[in-house]
């Protein structure tokens, strides 16, 4: 949402090429096995389309994705700083590549996150070179440098006609002429803002991945932590709103969290495999939340790729019918009611069929 080498979504993926992490921060710790609540796992069966149409080089990963503006799926394609230009590609709803925008400048784009705004185009959070990038669905490019040299993680879509951004330490909010306004008063130091959502209440929530924290900000810059109810070095990671009008985050130590409006916090662990990470979520059509996860080991070897599922009264089911070392991140809802996420490892698509 990965620092990964997202989606976003900037966890430092260890997963495939460690020259996508540029800024060193965000990398999971060793998972923790955690205190269990809710029920015990569902064994519903997922089926589970995977799409090869990306541009293809070993060099290329996906990093988020997005539904766009015209009822296709939009990836940022990143690609190995020395090896080329990353790509923004147009995915048809049967998994075709229809258009590919390529992006390259003097450094080198570390494409973390992307998601439609309100003026109908694609903008992406670009942590290689600390700049906010507009695409047009026709290809047209325009760039806006943030001033910091911080790490943009996520950007979204605010209930105020403006793009909200993650920056550090801070949270920017960026119009669609461009004008950037930066908060950081109210937030604690060294929490490192990870994912970013536009909450039912009209206001936006954050994750504070180092500082164990989910924090709120209004529109006019009003900022509230929340601590109370998630365990120790949570690492809370991505966050999205779901179908009951909580806020449900996944967390690096193995859980998925839900926090109210009211700043309550859940934790749901069982069911989820101990040694692997929840990292991106999104609300399904189905009253439930779907998530991507794997496990790591030896620092950047990746197994035990898997999409779960959890219900809102925390019954989770994990699907693990995907190649072992796929890493899957980001994951969103299309148009099309399926649920579509990116395997960053492998350069693929794949589409749960619901």
């Amino acid at each position: 949402m990965i620092e990964r080498i997202r989606v976003a979504v900037t966890l430092c993926f260890f997963v495939v090429v460690s020259s996508a992490c540029r800024s060193g921060v965000g990398t999971m710790p060793t998972l923790q096995t955690s205190a269990s609540m809710g029920t015990g796992p569902s064994k519903e069966h997922a089926r589970i389309a995977i799409f090869s149409d990306l541009p293809r080089s070993r060099y290329y990963f996906p990093t988020a994705l997005a539904a766009g503006p015209d009822s296709a799926i939009w990836v940022a394609d990143d690609i190995d700083q020395d090896a080329g230009a990353s790509a923004i590609v147009r995915v048809t709803l049967s998994g075709k590549r229809s258009r590919t925008f390529y992006y390259q400048n003097s450094a080198s784009p570390a494409f973390t996150d992307i998601v439609t705004g309100p003026d109908g185009a694609l903008w992406l959070a670009d942590s290689g070179d600390y700049q906010i990038v507009r695409v047009t669905t026709a290809g047209a490019i325009h760039v806006f440098s943030t001033g910091y040299q911080n790490s943009l993680s996520a950007i979204t879509s605010g209930p105020d006609k403006a793009l909200w951004f993650t920056d550090g330490d801070s949270i920017g909010r960026i119009t669609t002429q461009g004008r950037i306004t930066t908060y950081s008063n109210g937030i604690s130091p060294g929490v490192y803002i990870q994912d970013i959502t536009a909450g039912p209440d009209g206001a936006l929530w954050f994750t504070e991945s180092a500082g164990d924290r989910i924090g709120r900000i209004t529109v006019r810059g009003k900022v509230t932590e929340y601590s109370k109810g998630l365990s120790p070095s949570a690492k809370p990671y991505s966050i999205a709103p779901g179908p009951d009008g909580a806020l449900w985050f996944t967390e690096q130590a193995g859980r998925i969290g839900r926090i109210t409006t009211g700043g309550k916090i859940s934790e749901y662990s069982r069911g989820i495999t101990p040694t692997e990470a929840p990292v991106d979520l999104a609300a399904g059509p189905d009253n439930a939340m779907w998530f991507t996860e794997y496990e790591t080991y030896d620092s950047y070897e990746v197994r035990y790729s898997k999409i779960g599922r959890i219900t809102m009264d925390g019954r989770i089911t994990e699907h693990s019918n995907l190649a072992s070392r796929a890493a899957p991140t980001g994951i969103v809802q299309g148009a099309d009611g399926n649920m579509w996420f990116v395997e960053t490892n492998a350069n693929k698509l794949g589409r749960v069929n619901l």
